[in-house]
């Protein structure tokens, strides 16, 4: 099987389907910057830049500015677009450049209905996969909180689930997918609405590696504030993001699944970076255009 004609078949039928999902769906696809002058994740994996004389970044994930499309008035979007980690470990799951398909809703104001959503859209969209490939289709999932899965792991209070541990979780459940819910807030990134400490957010497993993260959105300045302060994150840096709640805007939540990581999973290969072509790792320096057989 050559990997990279097989790949690119795969991401264009499940992009395809996802985004005939999305469109019955009433949601509209965006485009947004990829030059940001903001930082959106932590500070250690963001490509910095020098634009005309000024600090700016590689955009890690949309996540601010599909929010502000949301806030303004376009209640339901997505958007299928690179996004950039500087992420120094050459791992088989870990690209420096990646596919993302990001969805963000007004519409998800409980956390139940994103997993309810993103699990009906994976599961169309590689049924029409397994439709031309002989491959069972990611379309099972189950739900389970963060202590419990922590306590089938082994794991001290002290501990925090990784990625060394998504494998045992896949094996632990008879699902393809399995949604990881009720994390501490503290745990979670400060955009992430909690209730009593426990954040409103997800990550889902499929085949012993995560590939989606998502939740509800806190939509209060005071929280937000609360909870920079609480991670340590300059305010400073984020007021155009912080702005937008200076008045009321609407509950909203969305996710992200890695289109290469979900290919990989379903394709059932070993490595990220057997999924496309050109992939971008740590040490890459040359590209060679004619792929090896």
């Amino acid at each position: 099987m050559n990997n990279y004609k097989t790949g690119i078949q795969a991401r264009h039928t499940f992009l395809q389907s996802a985004r005939e999902f999305l469109a019955a769906h009433d949601f509209l696809e965006i485009q947004t910057p990829k030059i940001s002058f903001m930082p959106t994740d932590q500070d250690a994996h963001l490509f910095k830049i020098d634009y005309f004389g000024n600090s700016a970044y590689l955009v890690q994930t949309p996540q601010f500015y599909k929010q502000a499309h949301v806030i303004n008035g376009i209640s339901s979007v997505f958007e299928v677009a690179p996004v950039f980690r500087a992420e120094p470990r050459v791992t088989p799951r870990h690209l420096s450049e990646f596919t993302s398909l990001d969805i963000e809703s007004s519409r998800f104001s409980q956390l139940e209905e994103i997993l309810t959503f993103e699990s009906d859209l994976i599961g169309l969209a590689t049924k029409e996969l397994s439709k031309a490939m002989d491959i069972k289709p990611i379309e099972t999932f189950e739900v389970a909180e963060y202590k419990n899965v922590k306590k089938m792991l082994g794991l001290s209070d002290s501990e925090q689930i990784t990625n060394v541990h998504e494998p045992v979780i896949s094996k632990l459940f008879k699902a393809d997918g399995i949604f990881i819910i009720n994390y501490p807030s503290n745990e979670r990134s400060f955009y992430y609405e909690d209730c009593d400490g426990i954040s409103l957010s997800f990550d889902l497993i499929v085949r012993g590696m995560e590939v989606t993260s998502g939740g509800v959105r806190t939509t209060s300045k005071e929280s937000l504030l609360r909870k920079m302060k609480r991670d340590k994150i300059d305010p400073a840096r984020y007021m155009p993001y912080l702005n937008m709640f200076d008045s009321t805007v609407p509950v909203h939540g969305g996710f992200a699944i890695g289109v290469e990581r979900i290919i990989l999973k379903y394709l059932q290969l070993n490595d990220i970076g057997d999924v496309i072509p050109y992939s971008k790792k740590p040490g890459t320096n040359t590209e060679a255009l004619i792929w090896k057989p």
